[in-house]
């Protein structure tokens, strides 16, 4: 059985009683390693603490750099080869350098993966869309976010699989839209206005401007524990999630977006729906997962077919000549 961020979510219980969290035998992707690294150490909970069964999950754990993502800490002594190939290593967001790192490793398998003739659009789009989700950590996840992704061959596919996946415990949804002045009542609520095309928190008036004001140059912090540095201008929660969600229906992938009590998924039917998590999830994790064939079977959008429409006008008129 393959486990993500629902299963981690839907898990009854985490730590034991004896102070360890079980990983036991099973195959894990991106969503529930980066899940497992944020709630360790939001919780406090050393690599020592993490009881992984498996012999060959333990091995890839160390490969993915578990250890240095919760003690700081890598005796991984092989060289990782195939980071920005196949994988990209657990990365801790709490630096501007990291993230930015993090971006260009995940960019650099979503290209070898995607960014052939008839994907090529995706592959692109796809990269402008971790940067973004990357920022929106940055900037609110108030430095305890991870990501990784992973590509892999499924026995049912004649193509691969990828999925990309973050995880923070900083605000979440409905406390940062409370925050900046929109009252959100449920999780469920505020997870549907941030996957709204066209919102952005950004847009809303900020009680303490400052806080995302800061130059992402800038040598040490003035202002500690108010004024943080942002990467970008443009990339706020909101924009990055309507872009994955207008991906992920188009080209046939899946997602789990989770804050909260709350998870919403969407299948590669494009169907949606909220479950319930029996592990509140203290900020913002999600995991979107793309099949190299699935994604060719692109579904346009209602802006596409309009711009072709507009396109085969101008043709028939004689008005432009393409």
């Amino acid at each position: 059985m393959m486990y993500g961020l629902w299963e981690f979510l839907s898990n009854d219980e985490l730590v034991k009683e004896n102070g360890q969290l079980l990983v036991p035998h099973n195959y894990y992707n991106p969503g529930y390693w980066t899940a497992l690294v944020a709630y360790c150490r939001f919780k406090n909970i050393g690599f020592d603490a993490i009881n992984i069964v498996s012999e060959i999950n333990k091995g890839y754990a160390f490969t993915i750099g578990i250890e240095k993502a919760l003690n700081g800490l890598d005796s991984y002594c092989y060289e990782r080869k195939n980071s920005g190939l196949n994988y990209s290593e657990l990365v801790h967001l709490n630096s501007a350098d990291d993230t930015n790192k993090a971006t260009g490793t995940i960019n650099s398998c979503i290209r070898q993966l995607f960014d052939t003739t008839d994907l090529s659009s995706f592959s692109k789009d796809l990269c402008e869309v971790v940067g973004e989700l990357h920022d929106n950590v940055w900037s609110h996840g108030m430095s305890t976010g991870f990501s990784m992704a992973q590509k892999w061959k499924p026995p049912t596919s004649l193509g691969y699989c990828f999925e990309f996946a973050l995880a923070d415990c900083g605000f979440g949804f409905l406390r940062e839209l409370n925050r900046v002045g929109l009252n959100c009542l449920s999780d469920e609520d505020s997870i549907k206005w941030c996957i709204e095309k066209g919102n952005s928190s950004k847009t809303q008036k900020v009680a303490n401007e400052w806080s995302q004001r800061l130059p992402p140059d800038i040598a040490g912090n003035p202002m500690p524990g108010i004024g943080k540095p942002v990467m970008s201008e443009n990339n706020h929660m909101g924009l990055g999630l309507a872009k994955l969600v207008e991906l992920v229906n188009n080209y046939k992938g899946q997602l789990w977006l989770s804050s909260g009590e709350k998870t919403l998924t969407i299948d590669t039917n494009g169907k949606q729906s909220f479950k319930n998590n029996k592990q509140k999830w203290q900020g913002v994790a999600l995991a979107c997962r793309f099949d190299t064939e699935k994604a060719k079977c692109y579904k346009k959008s209602h802006d596409d077919e309009a711009i072709d429409s507009l396109i085969e006008l101008l043709k028939n008129s004689g008005g432009v000549e393409l």
